[in-house]
């Protein structure tokens, strides 16, 4: 027992200094994560709403729909848009036209109704919540209704632990720092046999906490990256989990043996070293995080030609979905396949249509880079094969956040910007924020450039920095600079005039 005690203290130890130094060299990533977690707890732990039952009763026919309270929505507006009574058959007598209901600005229904007098057409609209009538409206031949349905009273507020968690999310960088540097002091401690007691039950309760993080994200299919070494080493839910029960149980053995672990020097000079490595690890830490980790694992890193990353060989699987309808009865919703619904009556058995999803039932091939896109200010243009096409110097600025970048740069990255312009390297400023802020931002500080827009979680990943600059020459990254430490107009005539 003596040397297997000794053996899993010398691994154990070794593991906590690794992973607590891989998440430190990018605690940045790290908090993305702890964010992620912070936020589906909280989602998963809110109340379960009511939902408002909209009858639209046409020509004695009733067509019945839900829509799930919002609690950060005091109220919903309902607009029916009725297009033209028109004759498309040919029964000359019959008239038919398209209803489409919006809420919150959000389609949730379309439909066509028929009627053979429309002078005399009668329609209304009624509202239920947990089986209460609360409203109701007579629509009849409005081009155009819009009702408001004030739900304040019907919304079932918060527990205090969603909110602390969602109070947490403000504090995922000191939290991230804390938790790699932890790691890595409870690592060197064990291997030198500090105060052996305290620390195997410091990392016992910290495996237990890692554990159940690990767990909940494999069984619910819920942040399906840990982040357990970051970027360095991807591990699946499962092996994570997997991994931390090892962890855990080797901890377990290390303490039958706890009498076997003696201090490797005396009690004094192991603080010494504990301290030295609180100072370096902290200073890593915020080094890391000031700038940009010291060693890159990111897709968009020095020397990577993203173009390859992306692509998708030919002949490659492809994604298969299932059309599912979502249908709700007591306020418990079952999802239902095409042949469901076309073997059952749902409306008569008292079913009421929620939704319809698309279900992935084959995952198909997907590249490295598979969420890069540069869009349009609409959203509905992507110029990312114009990107891909051009050979010359690029230069990508990444805002993944605009309202909470550091703006203490703005005045070099303007002096960067008409550098580019004066010799030919094409910009492609890149942000996820709203349209209305962007154009604020760009009002406030004077920049004269097109934005595009991407998503923010791969924005996130392409660089810890918001802002932050990558340069490419045709699709190959020839270097990063964060914020606080952009290149100057001698480095990047350097680097882009030959």
């Amino acid at each position: 027992m003596k040397y297997l005690a000794n053996f899993l203290r010398i691994c154990v130890g070794l593991l906590f200094i690794f992973s607590g130094l891989i998440k430190s060299n990018d605690p940045t990533g790290f908090s993305y994560k702890l964010d992620e977690y912070f936020s589906v707890f909280s989602a998963d732990l809110e109340p379960s709403q009511d939902s408002l039952i909209i009858c639209f009763n046409h020509q004695n026919q009733i067509d019945t729909f839900s829509y799930t309270i919002n609690p950060n929505q005091q109220k919903i507006d309902i607009v029916v848009d009725q297009s033209p009574w028109i004759n498309n058959t040919s029964d000359e007598s019959i008239f038919e036209r398209e209803l489409t209901f919006n809420l919150n600005n959000q389609e949730i229904y379309r439909s066509n109704t028929t009627s053979f007098d429309t002078l005399r057409y009668i329609s209304k609209l009624s509202y239920e919540i947990s089986n209460k009538l609360i409203g109701q409206k007579n629509i009849g031949n409005l081009v155009k209704a819009i009702d408001t349905i004030d739900i304040t009273s019907h919304i079932i507020p918060n527990p205090i632990y969603v909110d602390f968690f969602q109070k947490l999310r403000s504090f995922t960088i000191p939290l991230a720092m804390g938790i790699c540097v932890l790691e890595v002091l409870l690592g060197v401690a064990l291997i030198l046999g500090w105060a052996p007691r305290l620390i195997l039950s410091s990392i016992f309760i910290l495996t237990l906490f890692f554990t159940f993080l690990t767990w909940y994200s494999a069984y619910f299919n819920k942040v399906t990256d840990c982040g357990c070494f970051g970027d360095a080493i991807k591990l699946t839910p499962w092996e994570s989990f997997y991994k931390d029960v090892i962890l855990g149980s080797a901890t377990l053995l290390i303490g039958l043996g706890i009498k076997h672990i003696k201090p490797v020097f005396s009690t004094p000079f192991s603080v010494k070293i504990l301290t030295i490595s609180l100072i370096l690890s902290v200073g890593f830490s915020i080094y890391c995080w000031h700038y940009l980790p010291v060693k890159n694992f990111l897709k968009f890193k020095k020397g990577n030609d993203i173009f390859q990353l992306a692509n998708v060989p030919d002949n490659a699987p492809s994604d298969m979905y299932e059309n599912i309808f979502i249908y709700a009865k007591d306020r418990i919703n079952e999802e239902f396949t095409i042949d469901d619904i076309s073997q059952r009556n749902l409306k008569e058995e008292g079913y009421v249509f929620v939704d319809r999803i698309d279900k992935l039932i084959s995952k198909g091939f997907e590249p490295e880079i598979h969420d890069f896109k540069i869009m349009d200010v609409d959203q509905t243009n992507d110029y990312i094969d114009d990107f891909y096409s051009d050979s010359g110097f690029k230069l990508l600025i990444v805002f993944n956040d605009i309202e909470k970048s550091d703006n203490e740069s703005i005045d070099e990255l303007k002096s960067i910007i008409r550098f580019c312009n004066e010799n030919q390297i094409t910009i492609y400023p890149l942000t996820a924020s709203k349209t209305q802020n962007v154009e604020e931002f760009s009002k406030k500080h004077n920049l004269n450039i097109p934005f595009y827009y991407g998503d923010k979680t791969n924005l996130k990943s392409i660089i810890r920095s918001n802002p932050g600059l990558v340069l490419l020459q045709k699709n190959v990254v020839i270097e990063n600079w964060p914020s606080t430490r952009l290149p100057s107009e001698k480095q990047l005539s350097k680097l882009t005039i030959q």
